[in-house]
């Protein structure tokens, strides 16, 4: 069985997610991700600029990178997917108990903002070969 490529991300905290516009033109933005199984989570806005590019283009490029984005390692490529997972969820819970905290400061401020119900969490796969 080959090796999941997302198992080279195991150990940083941010990454950098690529999604495409239409042009084929790369938006890199850094994220937090929780990793269950072979699927990566994140967390975003509904109505987000990489929300709205995964729904018309499913493929992204990701990197293991600091909080701005800066890439650390080469980049690793997924396919991207919006789920309907509520709060709660499995992808939640994942980024709950690895960023603590954080995690629950920024579900506050969101909460706030009045956005809390916006939040959708996106599914990140290695990409299926051709020929699978």
């Amino acid at each position: 069985m080959a090796p999941n490529p997302f198992d080279a991300l195991d150990s940083h905290r941010y990454v950098r997610l690529s999604t495409f516009r239409k042009s084929g033109e790369a938006v890199p933005t850094p994220v937090w991700f929780a990793r269950v199984g072979d699927s990566l989570y994140v967390v975003t806005g509904r109505n987000t600029g990489k929300a709205k590019r995964i729904r018309n283009n499913p493929d992204v490029v990701l990197a293991p990178s600091d909080f701005r984005g800066r890439p650390k390692a080469r980049d690793v490529r997924a396919t991207a997917s919006l789920t309907g997972e509520q709060k709660g969820g499995t992808a939640d819970r994942a980024l709950r108990r690895k960023y603590g905290w954080q995690y629950r400061v920024f579900e506050f401020v969101e909460g706030l903002r009045g956005a809390a119900d916006e939040l959708v969490f996106l599914e990140l796969r290695p990409p299926v070969e051709k020929g699978e």
